[in-house]
């Protein structure tokens, strides 16, 4: 599975969108997702414009991998052979995006637990280091 940077690449790709475009629109920059930079973390603001821009994006499936892409992968055709997304109203992706910062706070709580860990232990080995 990929990390958030890589679904965020899937999104550009998957909409055949020039990756320099993509993240232009988003105002973000395209170097924090290629080479070393692709494997950190992405910020909430990153990820709250991501899915404010595309409406589309199953907001569980870019934050932590699981589910489809696609929040509406049925696509229901036109009379004209064509295919498009029934619209998303706004009541619904405010939820949406409300879902996807409960997430992005959950996963933060989960690190700051970690790291409140690491800290706790890290105190008591200076406090062993001193008694030596």
């Amino acid at each position: 599975m990929s990390n958030i940077k890589g679904r965020v690449l899937q999104i550009a790709e998957s909409k055949k969108i020039r990756k320099t475009d993509f993240f232009k629109e988003l105002g973000l920059s395209y170097a924090n997702f290629k080479g070393m930079q692709k494997n950190t973390g992405l910020n909430s603001d990153a990820v709250v414009t991501i899915l404010s821009k595309h409406t589309d994006i199953n907001p569980t499936w870019l934050i932590i991998g699981e589910g489809r892409m696609y929040r509406h992968d049925e696509t229901i055709a036109r009379d004209d052979g064509e295919f498009y997304n029934e619209p998303i109203v706004v009541n619904e992706i405010e939820h949406t995006l409300i879902d996807a910062l409960k997430l992005v706070i959950s996963s933060q709580e989960k690190t700051i637990f970690s790291l409140e860990k690491q800290v706790i232990i890290l105190e008591q080995e200076v406090q062993h280091l001193k008694k030596k």
